[in-house]
């Protein structure tokens, strides 16, 4: 027989039991009780000398729901809550159901939360690091920690128009059009990537939705033979006063010559051999050795390195460089960038009479001449030409640097 119901408050807690056991109902709300149960000693049927614990309930049918510990919910409180159960059951609606239901709602939730887009950009760069050309990984790496560090600390799911649109307007007007679409390209990656390998937590990509590429301007700038000679005689006597002495004569890329390894260089054959991993088009490049290319490259001491040359901040060294061109020439000289020794260095070659399809052989350019099958085949009369053509460009650089 059930003990009789009373309105349950405060005083009803902590009452002394004699059995394991206990239960108190409420007399307002059906099914709302107090639960005071008496634990037992470890490996014994007595009772435990510890104060019994209290619980909140609400029962129903053949169900029981606990409410919560007794000291973490006042009466009224834990009585509010009961009404609510009561008034669902009445309705039909299984409170336990329902509860497990939310339960579940609330863990998902904090789950995608926790699932953020640095989450999403690190697993995505440790995919990527096998599988791309390590400068192209360097570059992405770059956009994704640095320029889209705010985006971070986001869940995947909060990331809307705004935030989107409010990144690549940031990156535009830092670093201008083209590095907003590079930035947008990463990201749409990213996103695309997640939605087809993070097991459904990244449903949509923001970036494809919300964003439009920028047009952008494509540089054309070619240094003066005024403007060469400044920069040449500018030059610090270090490695990156070789690096740039090199780009001017090569036509190569910052990062082919940058990173130039021993295992690369042959003085016996006299010339450069980039492996494919190492070139912006995968492909091997063969490039002769000019006689004021040898004489740098000899110039430069081993100390053990793999490389040549140690790594450097190409940025700082720059603005370096053109702050000794400015202090000796009175002023600045037209803005320019590493690239656009390469864009001088085949414009140069061809006022001088070197045939384009030679040229773009020296830089390594597959378009025009070079493509598709007739490239193959003419792969190998070329390197009599690139000799000679880069020999003439040396020639035409030392006097007028000298």
């Amino acid at each position: 027989m059930r003990p009789p119901k009373v309105k349950l408050s405060a005083k009803h807690l902590g009452q002394p039991l004699d059995g394991g056991d206990h239960i108190q109902w409420d007399s307002e709300i059906p099914g709302f009780g107090l639960r005071t149960r008496r634990m037992k000693k470890w490996g014994s049927e007595a009772l435990s000398n510890a104060p019994p614990r209290e619980t909140w309930i609400f029962q129903y049918g053949s169900r029981r729901i606990t409410i919560s510990q007794a000291s973490a919910l006042k009466p009224q409180a834990a009585r509010e809550v009961a009404a609510q159960y009561y008034a669902k059951w009445l309705q039909g609606i299984d409170p336990q159901v329902e509860k497990e239901q939310a339960a579940a709602k609330a863990e998902e939730a904090a789950k995608r939360a926790a699932e953020t887009f640095g989450t999403l950009a690190a697993k995505y760069l440790e995919k990527q690091k096998t599988e791309l050309r390590r400068s192209s990984f360097a570059a992405q790496r770059r956009y994704l920690e640095k320029h889209c560090a705010s985006l971070h600390r986001l869940a995947i799911d909060d990331i809307d128009r705004a935030a989107v649109i409010a990144l690549l307007n940031t990156v535009e007007k830092q670093r201008g059009p083209a590095s907003r679409n590079r930035c947008r390209a990463v990201l749409s990656a990213v996103f695309s990537w997640g939605m087809r390998h993070w097991e459904g937590r990244c449903v949509q990509n923001p970036i494809a939705l919300y964003t439009e590429k920028r047009e952008e301007k494509t540089r054309e700038h070619v240094l003066s033979d005024a403007d060469l000679r400044r920069v040449w005689d500018a030059l610090p006597p270090n490695e990156y006063g070789v690096i740039v002495k090199l780009l001017a004569l090569t036509g190569q890329r910052l990062s082919e010559i940058a990173r130039l390894r021993w295992s690369e260089v042959d003085f016996d054959k006299n010339l450069i051999r980039l492996p494919g991993d190492r070139t912006k088009n995968a492909k091997p490049h063969e490039l002769p050795m000019s006689p004021t290319v040898r004489s740098l490259l000899a110039s430069v001491p081993h100390n053990g390195r793999e490389t040549l040359f140690p790594a450097q901040a190409y940025g700082l060294k720059k603005r370096l460089l053109d702050a000794a061109i400015t202090e000796a020439n009175g002023k600045p000289i037209a803005p320019w960038v590493h690239h656009d020794l390469r864009r001088t260095a085949v414009t140069g070659m061809v006022s001088i009479g070197i045939l384009p399809h030679v040229v773009e052989a020296v830089v390594n350019h597959v378009s025009g001449h070079r493509a598709g099958v007739a490239g193959i085949y003419n792969r190998a009369a070329y390197s009599t030409e690139k000799a000679d053509a880069l020999a003439r460009w040396d020639q035409h650089l030392s006097a007028l640097t000298a």
